[in-house]
């Protein structure tokens, strides 16, 4: 008891010389500031990558399934940044082995990969299982929509997308989402007006009526007044709506400026000179749609000028036209013209250049306009070139095979397709080049290797010194073949290509592979060609102003089709210039495709991808697939 009365007398010793201690200290450093000693946060947030690293330490001391439930996690942590390792995790896996909530979750986990690496086709592969379908995970199934729905919005099914979108539990989560949000309001811009229109009146949904209200304010046909005022309405009722981010910045300004329609304009074109034929072209479907529209219009139409511009100073030209008090200008048409009139735009003239200065490659169209009223308007190769390459990457092919013509266009297609496509991933196997005396069969031999894989069974039969029963293969590294081309040469490669053991690779072109005219007996040939074409080519439809200028000009049947359908073009985006511009989202129907006008104030050109089918053109679908789970249905049904 004593010794435990001396260490109770000895503790308290310690706590009195210890408090006087720090007594002293603090006196002493009174006259001091005080300083406040931050210490580390305990909570330290790990990178994905060392999440990742720390569930799959945890996946090898677990055992299955909940091993399998780690390396997914862990596949979901590195999709975004190391796509590759995280498809590796996710390759160790047996799906057919997983349970069915985890089938799901893998499912998931490959379709992000999939998008992340634009393997278009794969986001549907892995989403259309049942494991996915008939999941209760309200989460993954809004997340599975979501997939789809953009994969959708690749292939321009808007119609499927916004049934994806319809089906999310709740359409204001995409309010905290920028990226789905934006990838919503494109689905809802190009769906058609008829579904826009009948989800509206069955929904319930606030938050989606406002979106689908805003949609339909933004379809093509309306004129500007009109839709800047239906804009207004529409704000005046939702004005806490997320869709509000999409509305003009100054629809004061847009308002003013579409009253401002010109009185007078001027077709500055070669009329007469080498280009006279496509400037005739487009002279002539700019007048039938402006005299088709000379009696229905509710304002007066502007009086109209046509200027030759062969042999003259275009800059001159420009600033005559305006001291005669015209204020918008069509043309010129060749380059040289439209870059002479860029940098000489007479003040207080809006032109609209039937041309395009430079390919918009490099930006697609993200840097402003240096000149405000100056706008670009092309039927591009270039950009029909990259429209093949997307289309081929987001069909899920990686290595093609070119077939071009020897010709400065066949540089153009081929230069602007390679870049595009090596951009996206894409691999270039190999190009061959064919001119007006190239043997199509020898080439697509010669290209297709099928000549090496015959050489090759000869030497062996000569070793063995005895025949051979051999079939002739193609190389088997392509999985498509891009062939710029004209439609006679169209016509005799494709079969060359079936003849050389490659019908079933997948061949895409460009417009000009289609002859223009409904032929089916001469078009047999091109049975499963793919090629993206404008409005006025599809045979299904022909409007009234189309058929009037067919059977007005029978140029207009031919190779000049195209150049009259940019006439008429032509004329319906006059007086809507500055809508298309500064109203995001705004397109209008034409008969060279689905027009609307970037910030650099190109035009930008939509077309419809079509393939031949019994030969006739047919809408080209989305690529079905070749695995059994594709198409697994709702089992609990």
């Amino acid at each position: 008891m004593r010794q435990g009365l001396f260490m109770r007398q000895g503790f308290s010793k310690r706590i009195l010389i210890t408090a006087l201690l720090i007594s002293a200290v603090l006196t002493g450093c009174s006259t001091q500031p005080s300083k406040v000693v931050e210490l580390p946060s305990p909570a330290y947030e790990l990178t994905p990558e060392e999440a990742a690293d720390q569930l799959l330490e945890r996946a090898k001391r677990s055992s299955f399934p909940e091993s399998a439930r780690l390396k997914i996690q862990a596949a979901r942590q590195l999709t975004d940044d190391q796509t590759v390792r995280a498809q590796a995790i996710l390759d160790s896996l047996n799906y057919d082995e997983l349970p069915e909530p985890l089938k799901a979750e893998m499912a998931l986990a490959r379709a992000r990969i999939a998008e992340q690496m634009g393997q278009n086709r794969e986001v549907f592969f892995w989403l259309d299982r049942a494991s996915v379908i008939n999941s209760s995970n309200i989460q993954l199934q809004d997340q599975s929509h979501t997939l789809k729905a953009r994969a959708y919005n690749r292939y321009r099914e808007y119609a499927a997308a916004l049934d994806e979108w319809s089906m999310l539990s709740d359409i204001s989560r995409l309010d905290q989402q920028p990226e789905d949000r934006d990838a919503f309001w494109e689905t809802l811009l190009n769906a058609p007006k008829e579904r826009l229109t009948d989800l509206a009146s069955e929904t319930n949904n606030q938050a989606m009526k406002g979106w689908l209200q805003i949609a339909l304010v933004y379809r093509p046909g309306k004129s500007l007044e009109q839709q800047l005022a239906d804009l207004t309405s529409w704000r005046t009722r939702w004005p806490e709506h997320p869709a509000t981010a999409y509305l003009p910045k100054d629809i004061a300004a847009l308002q003013i400026a579409s009253t401002q329609q010109p009185d007078k304009m001027a077709l500055l074109l070669p009329v007469s000179g080498p280009l006279a034929s496509a400037g005739r072209a487009i002279r002539d479907g700019f007048l039938a749609a402006y005299y088709q529209n000379l009696s229905d219009a509710q304002k007066p139409l502007p009086e109209v000028s046509i200027i030759d511009t062969h042999g003259k100073d275009v800059v001159e030209l420009a600033n005559e036209a305006k001291s005669k008090g015209i204020t918008l200008i069509i043309g010129p048409l060749d380059k040289i013209n439209v870059g002479l009139l860029k940098e000489n735009t007479p003040e207080g003239v809006t032109v609209l250049a039937l041309n395009t200065l430079a390919d918009n490659e490099e930006d697609n169209g993200s840097q402003p306009a240096q000149n405000d009223n100056f706008f670009e308007y092309g039927l591009s190769t270039e950009d029909e070139a990259r429209a093949v390459a997307r289309r081929g990457i987001l069909d899920g092919h990686r290595r093609v095979l070119i077939l071009r013509p020897e010709t400065s266009w066949g540089d153009r297609a081929t230069n602007s397709f390679v870049s595009e496509w090596t951009k996206l991933g894409g691999e270039v196997a190999g190009v061959s080049e064919f001119n007006e005396r190239t043997e199509f069969s020898q080439l697509a031999g010669k290209a297709l290797l099928v000549d090496d894989s015959q050489k090759r069974a000869r030497e062996l039969s000569r070793v063995l010194r005895e025949p051979l029963g051999f079939a002739p293969q193609r190389r088997r590294d392509v999985d498509m073949i891009y062939m710029p081309s004209n439609a006679k040469e169209a016509r005799q490669l494709k079969p060359a290509l079936s003849y050389q053991y490659a019908g079933k690779l997948p061949i895409y072109a460009t417009s000009s592979a289609y002859s223009g005219k409904v032929d089916p007996s001469r078009d047999q040939d091109l049975d499963n060609l793919r090629i993206p074409l404008m409005t006025w080519y599809l045979p299904d439809q022909k409007g009234s102003l189309e058929s009037n200028i067919r059977a007005t000009w029978s140029n207009s049947r031919g190779l000049y089709g195209s150049l009259y359908a940019m006439g008429a073009d032509v004329f319906k985006l006059s007086p809507r210039l500055q809508q298309l511009a500064n109203l995001p989202g705004s397109r209008l129907k034409g008969l060279t495709g689905l027009l609307s006008i970037n910030s650099k104030h190109q035009v930008e050109r939509e077309l419809s991808w079509q393939v031949f089918r019994g030969g006739r053109l047919k809408p080209l679908p989305i690529p079905a697939q070749d695995k059994a789970d594709v198409l697994a249905i709702k089992t609990s049904e």
